[in-house]
């Protein structure tokens, strides 16, 4: 027993001697490879490292995916190892990084300058040269690698901020931890630096928003240039980083970002963040060209006219995507900010600018704003947006500035204008848009809109009403109140014009500050009811704005029919609150007090409320209306009597969401328009009921609707 006990003391001792005698001799292992004299198709390879240890090489090859590893020899006794590859037998990958791992220890990288298959010549592009995302948002990158060459992580300058993995000619970018980092990714077995790309990466904190573009996706005509305005985060603004200098050249003044097109072709994705790094964005601006005719894209004035520190809108339709501002060639004369399917056009100084707008498919169109002096006299009109039908007469006084005055009107057949002493004479010709430049002898101008509808039935004594009847907004700034009424709408009267802008777009109500100070708009419809708006403009510092979100004391509301909710709003970093969208105000009633948000069920059905404070901050709420009708009540059933399909827009379509909303098979808003969401249900509603699911209500459908 005590010899047994010795021997296993012994064995113990034996071991941990070993084992550090093991770990004593862990050195790092060095690696030089040189081309053999005799031999062009044999590498010498060298190592130094532990002696009598294992030598494994790690590298790259074009016919495998990944790191590669193979055993080439064993060092001598004193740490040494001289050896051969053959190129063929190992077909590394040119220009990769190999290396060898002694003892457990790896060599430092040195680059493979062999080649045993030829010269990859296939140039990478990336889809993107930036991007930014936040801690454990990953996004998938694109290469325009065609061969059947491998992508490989040439270098990762910080790879604690973001992963980089390869799946074929995809790369996945993932955010690890707040930070930037510069990946460059090569093409395996390539000779050519330009088989090598750049992808530059920010990683932002889970819960940062990012920064807002006023267009973020822009083509420029080469020699021009394009103001971007940014909003979002907090301090100053910086450029980050641009992928290509020569092509985008780049100025930062405050929040606008100007990019300029240097060369005649190519791409750049610029990268803007805040100072505090909390929040960025990226910008695409590439150089093309434009068409001016037959393009598709349809724009409600071409040649509009605008007064110095004024604002006028031009709607934008046709064309296939989001829509850019693609050149202005005078940012001096004229600002433009573009939202969805419009753009704002501010009048800076007297002059013609020319805006080309454009679809990313191709299609452009042309403004041409003429931009007339606000001095000489301020004139003002007894209303400023007029709306009329075809055929309807009425008169606009013009008073101020110095009389003789003159009127200047584009010849676009909507409307005739005619002027006697201070006098204008209106006549709706057709349906359309159109306006007159009214000037007095002094220089002053002013315009003049006018909207020509079709004929529309009124109801007696039913005034328009507003999203909003008492709004606050900051100079320079433009925000929408939405109205509800017998459609038609125009400008009254604007009791002070100096003060702010006022004009129509289609159910919208579109107010621009200019000086502090306060102005009541009077408001008509077509059959002459009328409604009064109270404005108040003021002048936020801007380290006020942009700063706060809005926030609700309930995070969704749902309600009865005949029911009410009151929520209270905070944050914003405004003066004021304002409806900015009501997704289904056939059941949501919603107006705004101070701070208190009020909403009213009117009917069954759901849908999005959004408010935005006058520093343009916003939030949305969701809101549920069900039915107060119990189980007892008898109610009569809708009769469908007609053939729907998708694109229709009807009450009939009403009807149908919601008896597909009562039948389970529907859960989106109640908007009468037949859109995707509306074809899935009816294709769920006749895969229930056993029939052909077309996704159009035709006869079979109907008659089990009306069963």
């Amino acid at each position: 027993m005590n010899i047994f006990k010795k021997l296993s003391l012994f064995v113990l001792v034996s071991f941990v001697l070993l084992s550090f005698a093991s770990n004593a001799h862990a050195v790092t292992p060095t690696l030089s490879i040189s081309a053999d004299s005799s031999n062009s198709s044999i590498v010498n390879v060298n190592v130094t490292g532990d002696p009598n240890s294992g030598v494994i090489f790690r590298f790259y090859s074009v016919s495998s995916s990944g790191s590669q590893l193979r055993s080439i020899g064993t060092t001598n006794s004193i740490g040494n190892f001289s050896g051969n590859i053959s190129l063929s037998d190992y077909n590394i990958s040119q220009n990769s990084s190999v290396g060898v791992l002694v003892n457990s220890q790896n060599s430092a990288d040195v680059s493979w300058p062999y080649s045993s298959s030829g010269t990859f010549t296939n140039i990478l592009t990336l889809s993107q040269a930036s991007t930014v995302l936040n801690v454990g948002q990953s996004s998938i990158i694109t290469t325009s690698n065609s061969g059947s060459n491998y992508l490989y992580l040439s270098n990762n300058s910080n790879p604690q901020a973001a992963n980089i993995a390869f799946s074929g000619n995809q790369i996945t970018v993932t955010g690890l931890s707040v930070g930037q980092t510069t990946a460059n990714i090569c093409v395996l077995n390539s000779s050519l630096s330009s088989n090598c790309a750049s992808l530059y990466v920010v990683v932002q904190s889970a819960t940062s928003q990012g920064l807002t573009f006023s267009q973020n996706n822009t083509s420029i005509i080469s020699g021009q240039n394009v103001q971007i305005n940014i909003t979002g985060g907090n301090g100053f603004y910086q450029i980050q980083n641009n992928s290509n200098t020569s092509i985008i050249g780049t100025s930062l003044n405050g929040p606008a970002l100007t990019l300029y097109a240097n060369g005649t072709t190519g791409s750049s994705t610029i990268t803007v963040c805040s100072t505090d790094m909390n929040a960025c964005g990226v910008v695409k601006a590439s150089i093309g060209t434009y068409t001016t005719s037959g393009s598709g894209l349809s724009l409600s004035q071409t040649y509009p006219t605008v007064v110095t520190g004024q604002t006028v809108i031009v709607n934008i339709s046709g064309g296939y995507g989001t829509y850019y501002i693609s050149s202005n060639s005078s940012t001096n004369i004229a600002q433009t900010y573009l939202s969805t399917s419009s753009v704002t056009i501010y009048g800076n100084n007297p002059g013609t600018d020319t805006i080309i707008i454009c679809a990313p498919s191709g299609q452009c169109g042309t403004i041409v704003v003429s931009v007339v002096s606000s001095s000489g006299g301020a004139l003002s009109l007894s209303q400023n947006n007029l709306g009329l039908i075809p055929g309807q007469i009425t008169s606009v006084m013009v008073s101020g500035g110095t009389a003789p005055y003159s009127i200047l009107q584009n010849n676009d057949g909507v409307a005739q204008y005619s002027l006697s002493g201070s006098t204008i004479t209106i006549t709706g010709i057709k349906t359309g848009s159109s306006s007159a430049t009214v000037c007095s002898s002094a220089g002053g101008c002013i315009i003049l809109n006018v909207t020509i509808t079709s004929s529309a039935s009124t109801v007696s004594g039913v005034q328009p009403s507003f999203s909003q009847n008492n709004i606050s907004i900051n100079t320079n700034q433009t925000t929408a109140i939405y109205m509800t009424g017998n459609g038609g709408y125009y400008v009254s009267s604007n009791s002070n014009p100096n003060i702010l802008s006022v004009s129509v777009s289609g159910s919208s109500l579109v107010i621009s500050g200019i000086t502090v100070g306060s102005a009541n708009i009077s408001v008509c419809q077509t059959g002459g009811q009328c409604n009064t708006l109270y404005v108040s403009v003021s002048n936020a510092t801007a380290s006020t704005v942009n700063s706060v979100p809005i926030t609700f004391d309930k995070s969704s509301v749902s309600m009865k029919v005949g029911e009410g909710e009151s929520l209270k709003i905070s944050g914003g970093s405004g003066v004021g609150y304002y409806v900015s969208y009501n997704s289904n105000s056939n059941s949501i009633g919603v107006y705004v007090i101070g701070s208190t948000l009020i909403l009213s069920g009117k009917s069954a059905g759901s849908g999005t409320i959004s408010i935005c404070s006058s520093a343009n901050i916003c939030a949305s709420i969701s809101v549920s209306i069900t039915s107060t009708q119990s189980i007892a009540t008898v109610t009569t059933k809708y009769i469908f009597a007609k053939p729907l399909k998708y694109g229709m827009s009807n009450n009939e379509v009403t009807k149908l969401q919601e008896r597909l909303k009562e039948e389970g098979v529907y859960s989106g808003p109640i908007t009468g328009y037949y859109g995707n969401l509306t074809m899935a249900a009816v294709k769920k509603y006749q895969k229930l009921n056993g029939l052909d699911q077309l996704g159009s209500v035709g006869p079979g459908t109907r008659a089990a609707l009306n069963e």
